[in-house]
C-alpha cells in the first residue's frame, strides 16, 4: 500500500474511533468535535515530523487524552511520538502504549 494511502486510512479510522464514546454515551457531542480536533491535529503533528513514519501509529482521544499504539522502528522514534503528541495543543496527558520493533520484525517488513 502506497504510504499516502496507509496515512489516510490511518487517519480516518483514528477519527472515527471516538465516535463510539459518542454513541455510548460516554462523552457529548462537543467532546466528540474537540476529540475529533485534537486528533486530525495530533496526526498532522506525526506526518509533519518527517523522522517518524506516522502510518505505524493510531491514537486514540477521549477528552484530551491521547492513547498512542503501533510500532516504532526503534525507541528514538517512539520517544519521538510521544513528544510530537505533548506538544500539540489541547492535549492533557499521553499514553504511550506502542512497542518496539525488534530486528525480525524490520526484516519482514523489508
Amino acid at each position: 500500500m502506497r504510504p499516502a494511502l496507509k496515512i489516510a486510512v490511518a487517519a480516518a479510522v483514528t477519527a472515527l474511533a471516538p465516535a463510539c464514546n459518542l454513541i455510548h454515551g460516554n462523552e457529548t457531542t462537543g467532546q466528540y468535535v474537540d476529540d475529533a480536533t485534537l486528533t486530525a491535529r495530533a496526526k498532522a503533528a506525526l506526518v509533519k515530523d518527517k523522522q517518524v513514519a506516522a502510518g505505524d501509529f493510531n491514537l486514540d482521544v477521549y477528552m484530551g487524552n491521547v492513547t498512542i499504539s503501533g510500532t516504532a522502528r526503534n525507541s528514538e522514534e517512539a520517544e519521538r511520538v510521544v513528544q510530537d503528541i505533548r506538544n500539540v495543543r489541547g492535549v492533557k496527558s499521553v499514553k504511550n502504549a506502542t512497542r518496539v520493533a525488534t530486528n525480525s520484525e524490520e526484516s519482514k517488513e523489508r
